[in-house]
């Protein structure tokens, strides 16, 4: 079972799934933490080429992290 503060943490990046926004950026200690966990996963996404790509590095959410925080919902 996880916390509240894990399930807020999963709900966000779950949010972020669904509108297309991945991966979700963060620095904050608890998302290598869930990462630890099997709940999130490192993402890198690079968009353009060249010498005016940008890459993008966050998290996304595991099949465990989508089922647990799923699993979490009334």
């Amino acid at each position: 079972m996880a916390t509240k503060r894990e399930l807020a943490v999963l709900e966000k990046v779950f949010a972020a799934e669904i509108d297309g926004r991945l991966p979700y950026q963060s620095k904050a200690k608890i998302f290598a933490e869930l990462c630890e966990a099997g709940l999130l996963a490192p993402m890198e996404r690079t968009y353009g080429s060249g010498w005016s790509a940008v890459r993008v590095r966050g998290f996304v959410l595991t099949d465990a992290g989508r089922l647990l925080y799923c699993a979490s919902c009334r």
